[in-house]
């Protein structure tokens, strides 16, 4: 038998690789291990010079340094003595130039010792005015920044800092000298004086500069040592570690050698005791070895089967009862002869094969040819047995379809079922006769839980499910989707048929009884019944409105069928078109799709205006922006947010937007300038008892003036929730803030609430203002409100003013301002805002 190399860890158990197809890699990781080392050592080295010669520039580009900074002021403290005594304007040009050099310097120092390597580029620009070589600079700053920490470094800044203050008062006092000779003459006193300031600084910078130069000659030769120590402990440390690996490449060369010796008996051992069956035939397919495993599979022993051809061997099983051959699994005969031929089925083909005991089992087939300069010699088949785990994933992917109580189709299968059939019903050339699916509850089934126990609940749903299947044709699918929750998909079923398999259904159920102990059990159905039709058209909306029609049904009183036609009821139609658009709502909160308006309030009078502040007067109302770029109204979507509770959020969305949009206006310059800003809270938020920290902390977060917002109510809002509005009117006005009361009027007004509520902003509500030209009621109601505004002391709104003819008459009654399309149509509220006045 041929030496097997042992199979690799990535392949089936099992599966032998020849040895010409794992010799190269191995090669490949052998030289690596040997000659890591010799590349570390020479990266190793080769950092370590680099680093060298850099830490030498850089003591070098110090000491070139200190000499400009030593010449520099030496230059300037002779120019300043010469000044002083001679009063010549060029000698105080010199002093200056020579400080110069020495004061950027000390400037670029501070700069990297505060800043780090940040102030790079200042710090390159204020060395090179200091006469600094450019070549130097880099390696200047570099020591300076990452060893200003280190004793050597920074004992040499430190001389490097004690020339600091003699050099600022170096410079004082030139200034001091310049200013006294600009007014008058000096007296042989004060030049005097100024001399031997001058002389007592050029001491203190000279032992600076000696102190400077001591320093960086011991750093240098403490540098230098510090570089050669490191350089002999590299070197000792890779000697120490390349001597190390040699010595574990010897020892593992030993090891792999007494190894190899042991591979061909291991192999044999470990091929007698796996579990798969191992064979090995010749390129013919002829057997020349098999192990244990094989010999069991097959009945026979190795010596019968020597020379014997292996397929001949090999019985095939009857077809899988319940399938045709299109779907069987093939047949391990024909594998391992396409496998001698070159053509490999994949490696999680399923085969099928009979044992010797007459059993189907199913195997997956491993092959490895096994070649020499010749080609093919011989071939290694391994057959794994898989029969257990097949019948695991069929019993898996039953439970995943299926609900383990009752045996029907779950919900999962189920929608997947009719997402293929609402596929297929779309590609139909032809219309169908029809189609339906009912959503099916079960009455009062929560009492039977509670009162009998979830065991008789368990038995009350197989009952049901099993009349469910007594009164369904063939072709329908019925599936438990929920707890006690059923859907039947009815194919090729007139909607009439469908309303009278319903029926059935409903009085079937209510003849449903279990004998529970001393109790007899019963439970109805409301069942819900929708028409699959436009617009119908995917699996969420069928199953949302069946699940609402089956809400209708029980609202019904229980135990009845709502048979829902998209084409003619338009009930659910209305709850399904606000429930896409609380979707939509959502989807723009989380995606930006909502963008503000701003729509102009106009003063009717000068007084009006002034007491708007003088700027512009707005009022921000929200859209929602659709992919395509179309605008919605807010009257589309608003009516949604408002009846599932979703209009705390919108607010505070608004909120937020409003107060960034004004302090990006201020910013840039908006003219004219927004004296007041009306912002709409909804009656949801104003009975939030969290709204007012919100709004107080959003004010102050944005740094928004306080006297350019005012925040609209509606009046339904502000009587329901009254309490709150006033907590939330006294605290804001405190700060600031205005208040406007909307649609006054549009309700059953409350005049009382006025005098507990004191807002600044009457708004009459904009269809009584519409028509009034022609409804003298209306007209009446307008000024009534007009007055009674005024005698509470607020200023009046009149919105919808749609015409000059509404503004006209709205002038003439007193109002205060005037709201619509005649004084200004709603704008985008945004940084090119153009609102005029």
């Amino acid at each position: 038998m041929p030496r097997l190399s042992p199979p690799s860890a990535d392949l089936p158990a099992g599966h032998v690789l020849p040895a010409t197809r794992v010799a190269m890699p191995v090669r490949k990781r052998s030289l690596l291990l040997s000659i890591w080392p010799f590349v570390a050592l020479a990266i190793v080295q080769t950092v370590l010079a680099i680093s060298s010669l850099h830490i030498l520039g850089a003591m070098r580009a110090f000491s070139s340094g200190e000499s400009q900074w030593s010449k520099g002021q030496k230059d300037a403290t002779y120019a300043l003595a010469r000044y002083a005594v001679s009063g010549d304007p060029a000698a105080y040009e010199q002093f200056h130039q020579g400080l110069h050099i020495p004061m950027s310097d000390m400037q670029a120092r501070l700069m990297l010792e505060d800043q780090g390597y940040a102030a790079r580029p200042q710090a390159s620009l204020l060395l090179l005015q200091g006469h600094n070589e450019p070549e130097e600079i880099n390696a200047l700053i570099w020591l300076t920044v990452y060893f200003r920490h280190t004793e050597s470094i920074g004992e040499l800044l430190g001389r490097w800092r004690d020339a600091d203050e003699p050099l600022h008062e170096l410079q004082a006092l030139g200034g001091e000298i310049y200013a006294c000779l600009q007014l008058a003459p000096p007296t042989s006193e004060q030049k005097q004086s100024w001399l031997a300031q001058i002389n007592s600084l050029q001491i203190q910078l000279s032992e600076a500069e000696r102190a400077f130069n001591k320093a960086l000659g011991d750093t240098s030769r403490a540098m230098n040592k510090w570089l050669w120590s490191i350089n002999i402990g590299i070197a000792l440390a890779m000697l120490s570690l390349l001597m190390g690996h040699t010595w574990r490449l010897q020892r593992k060369t030993a090891r792999a050698e007494d190894a190899l010796d042991l591979v061909s008996e291991r192999a044999s051992t470990t091929l007698a005791a796996i579990g798969e069956a191992v064979i090995t035939t010749d390129a013919t397919g002829h057997v020349v070895y098999m192990n244990r495993a094989a010999e069991e599979l097959l009945g026979l022993r190795l010596e019968q089967l020597v020379t014997g051809k292996l397929v001949q061997h090999l019985h095939a099983p009857p077809t899988f009862a319940g399938s045709d051959l299109a779907s069987a699994p093939p047949l391990v005969q024909t594998a391992i002869s396409e496998a001698l031929e070159g053509r490999e089925h994949p490696r999680d083909t399923i085969f099928r094969l009979y044992d010797a005991q007459q059993q189907v089992r199913e195997v997956k087939l491993a092959f490895t040819a096994i070649s020499d300069d010749n080609g093919t010699t011989e071939a290694v088949f391994v057959l794994h047995d898989v029969s257990q785990e097949q019948s695991y994933i069929r019993e898996l992917a039953w439970q995943a379809t299926h609900d383990q109580l009752t045996g029907l189709v779950n919900r999962y299968e189920f929608e997947r079922l009719l997402g293929v059939f609402l596929a297929q019903t779309k590609q139909a050339p032809t219309p169908s006769a029809g189609h339906a699916i009912m959503y099916l509850d079960l009455d009062q089934f929560k009492v039977i839980n509670d009162t009998a126990g979830h065991i008789a609940g368990d038995a009350m749903l197989r009952a049901m499910s099993a009349m469910l299947q007594r009164c369904l044709r063939a072709a329908d699918t019925l599936a438990r989707v929920g707890g006690d929750e059923f859907a039947i998909l009815l194919t090729q079923c007139s909607f009439d048929e469908a309303k009278r398999i319903a029926e059935q259904i409903r009085d079937a159920a209510q003849n449903v009884r279990i004998q529970w102990g001393e109790r007899s059990l019963s439970a109805g159905i409301s069942i819900g019944l929708v028409k699959l039709a436009a617009p119908l058209a995917s699996v969420e909306e069928v199953l949302r409105v069946a699940d609402m029609a089956s809400y209708g049904a029980k609202q019904r009183g229980r135990n009845n069928v709502y048979a829902y036609d998209p084409g003619v009821d338009q009930e659910i139609a209305r709850y399904v078109g606000e429930m896409e658009w609380v979707e939509r709502i959502k989807a723009a909160l989380e995606g930006g799709h909502f963008c503000l308006y701003a729509q102009n309030i106009v003063a009717l009078s000068a007084a009006a205006d002034d007491i708007a502040g003088g700027g512009l007067h707005i009022e921000v109302q929200i859209r929602m922006r659709l992919p395509d770029g179309n605008i919605i109204s807010p009257v589309l979507f608003i009516p949604a947010a408002e009846r599932y509770g979703l209009m705390p959020m919108v607010d505070r969305w608004v909120v937020k937007q409003t107060l960034k949009t004004l302090v990006h206006l201020q910013k840039t310059g908006q003219t004219p300038a927004i004296s007041c800003c009306a912002i709409n809270l909804s009656g949801t938020s104003l009975g939030d008892e969290r709204l007012l920290d919100f709004l107080q902390e959003q004010i102050a977060l944005h740094g928004v003036d306080p006297r350019t917002l005012c925040f609209e109510v509606t009046e339904t809002a502000a009587i329901t929730h009254l309490p709150n509005a006033i907590r939330l009117v006294n605290v804001l006005k405190a700060l600031g803030c205005r208040f406007s009361m909307d649609d006054f009027g549009a309700g059953v007004s409350s005049f009382g609430s006025l005098k507990n509520l004191p807002v600044d902003f009457l708004k009459i509500d904009g269809a009584i203002v519409a028509d009034m030209l022609n409804e003298p009621a209306h007209r009446a109601m307008v000024e009534a409100i007009n007055h009674l505004g005024h005698a509470l002391g607020m200023k009046t709104i009149a919105e919808f003013a749609s015409s000059p003819e509404i503004v006209e008459a709205l002038r003439g009654m007193g109002i205060d301002y005037a709201q619509g399309y005649a004084v200004g149509r709603p704008q985008p509220f945004s940084d090119a805002l153009t609102v005029t006045r």
